[in-house]
């Protein structure tokens, strides 16, 4: 009858110590699977971050490669008034002009044409004073 009686202590104990850790185990695996969860979660957070991020990096290449072409234009203007309007002949204030919008032009990475415009407008004769002395 002891017997009996430590067998049954001795087997509940035992199912009491299987539950015990059953169920921290349980616990620890809906701990993980929550880590997990929150960790995919991030994850497809961080990539729809990175191509946000890539589409706005593409627009302002865009962005820039359209105000440098309008800069050109606006150069190239430059230069067609000053050949046709002023018979190749610049004052420094024109010239002032021309170079601030070419500084913003290059600063955007525009090179080569751009380039050569402004030097022309740079280098035409300076437009003579009222009096007719050059300045």
């Amino acid at each position: 009858m002891a017997d009996d009686i430590i067998t049954s202590v001795v087997a509940g104990l035992l199912i009491a110590a299987i539950s015990a850790i059953a169920a921290g185990l349980w616990h620890q695996l809906k701990n993980l699977r929550s880590q997990i969860a929150d960790e995919e979660t991030r994850r497809s957070e961080h990539e729809q971050l990175m191509a946000d991020m890539r589409r706005g990096c593409e627009h302002e290449k865009l962005v820039d490669e359209a105000l440098r072409t309008l800069l050109l234009c606006k150069l190239e203007q430059q230069q067609d008034t000053m050949v046709h309007d002023h018979h190749g002949v610049a004052d420094n204030d024109f010239k002032l002009r021309a170079q601030r919008v070419y500084d913003a032009y290059h600063g955007l990475g525009g090179n080569g044409h751009g380039t050569q415009v402004n030097n022309d407008i740079q280098n035409a004769p300076i437009a003579p004073r009222l009096g007719g002395k050059p300045s």
